[in-house]
């Protein structure tokens, strides 16, 4: 005899259900995500831009090594030869249509105002008010978009930045990562996985060199036919359509019709006729016989895909958007069909499942993954609200860990536990309070002047190349004005600072004297593999700590010092102010050095002469290169076990979430997650790793691993 199971719903309204909660689970996983993407914009941005780079130039890299260049070698040369293409094209943009937008912003304003009279005078009043509407609301999104990219200069020069770093470690170690990142599958899901990341690969770097050389060709046709046609403006016309052939479809339409009207409005109807027929054979020609022979099949994206990413990328990231919307979409279409095959089940568990296995399994890790950043975002928020107690016990922390070496030697030499931590407290203590006191009198006058010079020679260099760097004078004085405002803000919080220097200073001393015991009483409750796990785990996360402060600090004092002796040597003004700036902020791995440097580069442009500005330029690239691509890495690595692209993108993910404090804390938090990972997957898992070590009796007091 067999058994029905009660029906409590019908069997569609289940299988509805079912499928409605793992979908709304992915929904809500990606507005969270999405959120994330743009709370950390920088980031989000900077690596959008390295992975299309990198995609772009990935073939040179493949041809040096083939031809026995070491990665790094020809990491750096590809990155070079980026550099150099994304300047050509950025100079001629400058040169060649940035002085020309007013002029054509009123050509294709009287073009519009010309073909409506004439299409009014036809007998089609109502046509001609949709096209004058039409071209308003084109105008007014495209100013207001790029009002906001020109309006923070700095952003994009910072993103420009961290994008040239990415670009050459992805292509140093992007394998490398890649590998690992596919770790997590085995068998012919990793080399199906494998595969789709390759296709992806060559799919965007062949849409995106695909699409520069069809976009050249239209442009230099455009700028042939308006030059013989007599129609003003013909260079900016012709990088409107280069830049336009970024944007498929759209961004043509909307070129040809600047173009049209540009030329209706100046040169009559006639020519314009003329240059339309001449515009549609060769776009005929680009679409049915140039397009197919450089595509091929790499992009593997339907045309009706394509018109649907583009407003969609419009509407989340507005003119950035609608540039990325297209490789993005490459690269998820070329991954979708792997990654659906590889969370299948190789063997069937259920005849009628009531949702795809894959979707499911999907949306159980989706809601796991949601509950896990919800806790993190709310917790990082919520530390934020009380930093008056969360900054000193970051700074104890941070302190402890880096003299617990200095602790136990004097704890070896005899010392009681208390004396040495109240010693070692206490001269610590007052070497920070000597060195911001040394800092607030040294930045205080100077700071500000060494700025204005700054901008000034900013300013200088704009002139000496005809105007084309005119951002590089704006940036500066926005990073400027932003140093000055953080500097005048810690000068006016000089009582909270003291308060969380001394609080600071209280919780380091107890928690080297006391950390002992402190930490035998939250592990008291552990017994066996456990404890012993979480006392490695400990301890290694304290050498991780002290070890990341004091590289920052040999990093800090190595780039402050030489650029003290080297602007003392060539005689330029505000030295010391720089130099103890560029000290704090080399804390900042990477961007801080960079910041420093530059400022005193441009003082060397408004204070020296052309020997000093050459002397100070070669300073400033041997010092970044060398600091960003040899001693940086070699410390850290050793210190903290983090690849530099992730120490790159972990500062401005800190300084989006908690400010300044947030991009000092962030790397040594992230290797303390990281070093701390999988003996906490192994706890919750309930499994040791390796058979159990005898627990460490150390006398208390003998050492803190309990510190952080």
């Amino acid at each position: 005899m067999t058994t029905r199971r009660a029906v409590l719903v019908p069997r569609w309204l289940e299988r509805t259900g079912a499928l409605s909660w793992r979908i709304a689970v992915l929904i809500a996983l990606g507005a969270v995500l999405t959120w994330l993407a743009f709370t950390l914009g920088t980031v989000t941005a900077s690596v959008i831009v390295a992975l299309i780079v990198a995609a772009t130039f990935a073939p040179l890299g493949l041809g040096l090594r083939r031809r026995g260049w070491s990665g790094t070698a020809s990491a750096a040369a590809v990155t070079g030869a980026a550099v150099l293409v994304g300047g050509l094209l950025i100079v001629l943009l400058a040169l060649a249509f940035l002085p020309y937008v007013p002029g054509l912003v009123s050509s294709v304003q009287a073009g519009a105002a010309a073909a409506r009279e004439q299409i009014a005078a036809a007998g089609s009043p109502e046509m001609a008010d949709e096209l004058a509407h039409a071209v308003e609301g084109i105008q007014a999104w495209l100013s207001a978009n790029l009002a906001s990219i020109v309006g923070s200069v700095a952003n994009a020069v910072t993103v420009g930045l961290l994008a040239l770093f990415l670009t050459f470690f992805l292509l140093q170690d992007g394998e490398k990562g890649w590998g690992r990142a596919i770790e997590v599958t085995d068998g012919w899901r990793r080399e199906r996985i494998d595969e789709a990341g390759h296709t992806a690969l060559t799919r965007v770097g062949g849409y995106l060199r695909g699409t520069a050389v069809l976009s050249a060709v239209v442009a230099v046709t455009d700028l042939l036919y308006l030059t013989v046609l007599g129609v003003p403006l013909a260079a900016p016309l012709a990088v409107l359509a280069f830049v336009g052939g970024f944007i498929p479809y759209i961004g043509g339409l909307l070129a040809t019709g600047a173009i049209l009207l540009t030329a209706w409005g100046t040169a009559g109807v006639q020519t314009t006729i003329i240059l339309l027929l001449l515009i549609a054979v060769t776009r005929g020609i680009v679409s049915n016989v140039l397009r197919p022979m450089v595509y091929g099949s790499r992009v593997g994206l339907h045309p009706g895909i394509i018109l649907l990413v583009l407003p969609a990328g419009a509407a989340v990231a507005g003119i950035v958007g609608v540039f990325a919307a297209v490789p993005v979409a490459v690269f998820v279409a070329s991954f979708t069909a792997s990654v659906i095959a590889a969370l299948d089940p190789e063997v069937e568990t259920e005849e009628d499942p009531l949702v795809p296995h894959w979707l499911d399994r999907v949306a159980q890790w989706g809601w796991r993954i949601l509950a896990v950043l919800v806790v993190g975002v709310a917790a990082i928020f919520i530390l934020a609200l009380i930093p008056l107690v969360v900054a000193p016990l970051l700074l104890a922390a941070i302190l402890a860990a880096s003299v617990v070496p200095v602790v136990a030697a004097l704890r070896r030499r005899g010392w009681s536990a208390q004396r040495a931590a109240m010693v070692v407290t206490g001269g610590s203590i007052l070497l920070i309070v000597a060195i911001v006191v040394v800092a607030i009198v040294a930045l205080g006058p100077g700071l500000s002047a060494a700025v204005d010079g700054a901008v000034s020679g900013a300013g200088e260099a704009d002139d000496a190349v005809g105007g084309v760097l005119g951002w590089l004078e704006t940036a500066s004085s926005e990073i400027g004005t932003s140093i000055v405002a953080f500097a005048t803000g810690v000068l006016r919080a000089v009582s909270s600072l003291a308060i969380v220097l001394v609080l600071a200073g209280l919780l380091t001393f107890y928690v080297l004297r006391d950390g002992r015991r402190g930490w035998d009483r939250v592990t008291a409750p552990l017994g066996g593999w456990q404890r012993d796990e979480v006392e490695t785990t400990m301890r290694d996360s304290i050498a991780v700590l002290g070890g990341y402060m004091g590289g920052t600090a040999v990093i800090s004092a190595v780039g402050a010092i030489s650029q003290l002796a080297i602007m003392l040597i060539l005689g330029l003004p505000f030295a010391v102010p720089v130099a103890i700036l560029s000290f704090f902020a080399c804390f900042i791995p990477y961007v801080g050095g960079f910041v420093t440097t530059g400022l005193a580069f441009l003082i060397a442009v408004a204070f020296g002469d052309v020997t000093t500005i050459v002397i100070m330029g070669i300073y400033t690239v041997v010092f970044n290169i060398v600091q960003g691509n040899v001693v940086t890495p070699l410390v850290y690595r050793r210190a903290v076990h983090l690849h530099p692209a992730v120490i790159l993108l972990a500062i401005p993910a800190g300084g989006a979430l908690a400010g300044i404090l947030g991009m000092f804390m962030a790397v040594p938090i992230l290797a303390l997650i990281v070093n701390a990972r999988l003996p906490i997957m192994r706890l919750l898992d309930g499994e040791p790793a390796r058979p159990s070590t005898p627990v460490d009796d150390t006398p208390a007091g003998e050492s803190a691993p309990a510190s952080v």
